[in-house]
């Protein structure tokens, strides 16, 4: 059985992307893969790091995968999310005979996206999708939309991204904790958010109604924000008077992990004014979890499922509530999360992934 070669293509960055981080690490299952994306310096795999902006993308993109085609046999090329599309398409158009697999990890549809570049993109996206061997999403939810919405002819094939972050190194480690452990302080409840400052994401709501916590708490607002979103938050925080609240913006994995490890509940929030928010992927809920720390979700049918079914947390559009309860009874979530994650594991959820991509490549 040869060896095969696998492209992935995603303007992501792989430091920052956790879902990114796991297809890398699955196709890697399956030959020998050639990422060309950001923040690759400490991937263990050949890879291009790139800067600048879109257009430039799309042209080093091609270029790259044209450099490698000409190296040897290219097996199959895996487009990460719709900035992978365009290139996708034209590529699609020199090198047919290649396997093309487009992971659709958000679902924005075109009447509901209102800037012309976003409409742009919802159509090379399904465009795409009509063209790709296999076309894989985030959850039961988005594909039984996208089949109906897209008019696709295979059903997608779902890759519910169970991760857990980890450490690239003990240097790492040891980063994370000199820039975080002055915010760790004994007797306090340390609650976190991985959607920074968001409004849109009811990050507002939660710090509105921080003060109805009954326990001594501290809330962390983690990840990027808008100028406007962080100057109403600081706004909000000084109105109310509030001490425990930390704005620390974008973290890196180590320091992502770090945090959580110290933290007792996680907060996964996404808004429903669209369908890309409303069926959310919910690989931050996991990130959660496989820390071990319960979670307060809204109320968005991927979250509610997975919470419903396994008790992990609590649903709560207004968190306060959720949080005094998963407070008042922290052990038996505890207990449910361990149920959770020996039942559901992040090696058998991989490997069933793996297996259904193999069979349907048709590759040994």
């Amino acid at each position: 059985m040869s060896v095969k070669n696998i492209a992935v293509i995603s303007f992501g960055d792989y430091d920052f992307d956790g879902r990114l981080r796991a297809l890398i690490d699955n196709f890697s299952q399956l030959g020998n893969v050639y990422c060309f994306t950001r923040g690759t310096a400490n991937i263990n795999i050949e890879s291009v790091n790139y800067s600048g902006g879109y257009l430039k993308f799309i042209y080093l993109c091609v270029r790259y995968i044209k450099k490698i085609k000409r190296k040897f046999k290219l097996d199959a090329i895996i487009l990460d999310n719709r900035k992978a599309t365009i290139p996708g398409l034209i590529l699609k158009q020199i090198m047919p005979a290649v396997t093309y697999v487009q992971d659709c990890r958000e679902l924005y549809l075109l009447n509901e996206t209102h800037s012309l570049i976003g409409k742009l993109g919802c159509i090379f996206e399904r465009k795409m999708s009509k063209k790709a061997h296999i076309v894989i999403c985030a959850n039961e939810e988005r594909a039984e939309r996208m089949v109906n919405e897209y008019g696709l002819s295979i059903q997608p094939l779902v890759y519910e991204n169970l991760r857990q972050l980890k450490y690239s190194s003990e240097k790492a480690r040891l980063d994370a904790e000199k820039k975080l452990s002055k915010y760790i302080h004994d007797g306090e409840i340390r609650v976190v958010s991985s959607s920074g400052c968001s409004i849109a994401r009811t990050n507002d709501v939660l710090v509105d109604n921080f003060d109805k916590i009954k326990a001594k708490c501290r809330l962390f607002l983690v990840g990027d924000s808008t100028a406007k979103d962080i100057k109403a938050m600081k706004q909000l925080i000084s109105e109310k008077g509030l001490k425990n609240v930390e704005i620390l913006g974008r973290l890196n994995q180590a320091e992502l992990k770090y945090l959580i490890e110290k933290s007792h509940i996680g907060i996964v929030n996404y808004h429903q004014n669209d369908t890309n928010n409303r069926l959310c992927a919910s690989g931050k809920l996991f990130e959660f979890i496989y820390e071990g720390i319960p979670v307060v979700a809204t109320s968005n049918p991927p979250l509610k499922r997975i919470c419903e079914k396994w008790c992990i947390g609590r649903i709560d559009d207004k968190f306060y509530n959720g949080i005094n309860s998963i407070i008042s009874n922290y052990m038996y979530y505890k207990q449910r999360i361990e149920e959770f994650v020996g039942h559901c594991t992040i090696a058998d959820n991989d490997n069933q992934f793996i297996k259904q991509i193999r069979e349907k490549l048709e590759w040994e």
